[in-house]
């Protein structure tokens, strides 16, 4: 069954990042914008990674053909997915959000076909086309059509997918160099001085939180840049395939945080449509491409 530990690792990342979803959307129901939580988050988050670096004693000196690389990590990997994800996410239900995140092994496999000349076996094209199937009745086009689902959401979730595809496909090449707590930290310092040049919060020092939305706050930035810890420590000991399959445990542990937490329900499209999503993810990566 391979590494244990790195089953345990990236299990433990799904999870987290499913709670992240649904404790990101409550904090939005306090009155915060998803901006100025996300850069707040972020900053945390970084903090976090550089006391991990510390912590662990290893050297955090990139070599430099690596600094391209990394920076792409955090700005288009770290920073993109993070605001695609979490606007679409103050527009979305959890549920629905992550569901569409998780379309992103689709993109991964995709990207193989068109920048590494892979060929597809009927198993994966099957797949491709249960994704595809999946997402339409995740959105449910008979609801978007009388206002119910913002579509622009929707695709703003679906670009989250695909920058997210991105993350794990260069976060492979990256650890196979580099730790595991260095990659961590400078893609979260990327990203976040690009939140920072892009939305430039110095109002954030003025910012005036109750005491629920501190600590709401806090809670997201441990359980949204925890995870990614975590899912590279469990990446870099089993691989980006078998890493995908084991953290489409994220989506279930999310539908009923959402359910239990914030009320949200799926109809009966929206059910089938994360069970397609979730075989297609599975059979993308159980089945080798040739």
């Amino acid at each position: 069954m391979g590494n244990w530990y790195g089953y345990f690792l990236v299990i433990a990342s799904a999870a987290l990042f499913g709670a992240s979803s649904v404790v990101v959307k409550f904090t939005y129901s306090t009155g915060l914008a998803p901006i100025p939580v996300l850069i707040m988050q972020n900053t945390c988050g970084m903090i976090l990674a550089w006391g991990w670096v510390i912590a662990s004693g290893k050297s955090a000196k990139l070599p430099r053909p690596l600094v391209p690389r990394m920076a792409a990590q955090g700005v288009l990997g770290g920073f993109l997915t993070s605001i695609l994800f979490y606007t679409a996410l103050g527009q979305l239900g959890a549920a629905l959000a992550t569901l569409l995140l998780y379309t992103y092994p689709a993109f991964v496999v995709l990207y193989g076909v068109l920048f590494r000349n892979y060929t597809l076996g009927v198993s994966q094209k099957t797949a491709l086309a249960m994704a595809l199937v999946g997402i339409i009745f995740c959105v449910d086009i008979l609801e978007a059509q009388v206002g119910r689902v913002a579509l622009w959401a929707v695709a703003l979730a679906l670009g989250s997918a695909v920058t997210n595809a991105f993350i794990s496909i260069n976060g492979e090449r990256l650890l196979a160099v580099c730790e595991t707590p260095v990659v961590t930290a400078w893609a979260l310092t990327f990203s976040t001085a690009t939140m920072y040049l892009a939305y430039q919060p110095l109002w954030l020092l003025e910012a005036n939180l109750s005491g629920q939305q501190m600590a709401l706050v806090a809670g997201g930035a441990f359980l949204c840049n925890i995870p990614l810890m975590l899912y590279f420590a469990g990446l870099k000991r089993i691989g980006a395939n078998i890493s995908a399959i084991v953290s489409t445990v994220e989506i279930p542990f999310t539908l009923i945080l959402a359910w239990l937490i914030l009320q949200e329900t799926l109809n009966g499209y929206q059910i089938v449509g994360g069970v397609l999503i979730m075989a297609s993810v599975i059979i993308l990566y159980r089945q080798r491409i040739e």
